[in-house]
């Protein structure tokens, strides 16, 4: 199960919070393993780490995951959106990007760089994840999120404090962040798996769709599902959850390339000019 550790900080809140899951066989080996953060909701960080213990378990047992040391970080409730605050009392995204990364990495037997860091998340954790990840692309290899908390639109939402402008909501929105820096996010190979339910009764869907949209406009390679009758942490989980972790399970032992065209040339061909090589192809039908 599931324990609650502390650090000393200046970053955020002092002593700042979080909870560890370590593999079955941590503690009779000397293996080095990866690291998986796994950021809370908009509740906050108590119980998230144990409420899906069994199927972080369950995963390792059942071969879908490999095993991996899981941390979820304690930033408070929604809507801290694990930002970095402009006065400086709460730094959530330097903090986990920085300082409790290090931290960790003197404390417990993980990777001790960008390959064998991830970082997941489930709705506001979805937002934290995708946001961090993308901005700190030097650090994380992969990105997981479940049903992330954005908005329909790159325009800001109503209701925030006077310091959320425009162009804070731009440095710190998934969709924008892709939008403005695509060449940078695209060059660094980071692999990047999200998801939502079209039964999202908080309509995160609509800002999925958005940030689907974008990085497939700017050609960045993802893996999207929109999971057809899914809601906001339902019974849905049970089979999503997995669905996740085998998409990292792949980018932990990426599994064997292999072409299933006869003739390889055939897709060279295709892309470089679609239309004489359909017009080929039907001079072979015709003639045949």
């Amino acid at each position: 199960m599931p324990f609650l550790e502390q650090m000393d900080t200046q970053l955020v809140p002092s002593p700042a919070q979080y909870d560890v899951l370590l593999p079955p066989s941590y503690d009779s080996s000397d293996k080095t393993y990866p690291l998986l953060y796994w950021l809370h909701g908009g509740g906050g960080g108590d119980g998230t780490l144990e409420t899906f213990a069994e199927r972080l378990t369950s995963a390792w047992s059942d071969g879908i995951l490999s095993e991996v040391v899981v941390v979820t970080p304690h930033t408070g409730m929604f809507p801290n959106n694990y930002l970095d605050f402009p006065d400086g009392t709460r730094q959530w995204e330097s903090w986990i990007a920085g300082e409790l990364l290090d931290h960790l990495r003197t404390k417990y037997r993980i990777a001790q760089d960008r390959t064998g860091t991830f970082i997941s998340g489930i709705s506001m954790g979805g937002l934290g994840c995708l946001k961090i990840g993308l901005k700190h692309l030097d650090t994380f290899a992969a990105i997981i999120a479940f049903e992330p908390q954005l908005g329909p639109t790159f325009d800001k939402s109503d209701g925030y404090p006077d310091f959320y402008t425009q162009e804070f909501h731009d440095k710190h929105n998934p969709a924008s962040i892709v939008r403005d820096n695509p060449d940078t996010i695209r060059n660094s190979g980071i692999r990047i798996y999200f998801e939502c339910g079209s039964k999202d009764e908080l309509g995160f869907f609509m800002g999925a769709n958005l940030l689907h949209n974008t990085l497939f406009e700017n050609k960045i390679h993802h893996e999207y599902k929109y999971v057809d009758g899914g809601g906001h942490v339902d019974e849905s989980f049970d089979w999503r959850i997995p669905d996740g972790l085998a998409f990292l399970e792949r980018v932990i032992n990426p599994p064997v390339k292999f072409s299933r065209l006869q003739n390889p040339e055939d897709g060279k061909k295709l892309r470089e000019n679609p239309t004489q090589f359909i017009k080929d192809r039907w001079n072979l039908v015709l003639n045949s």
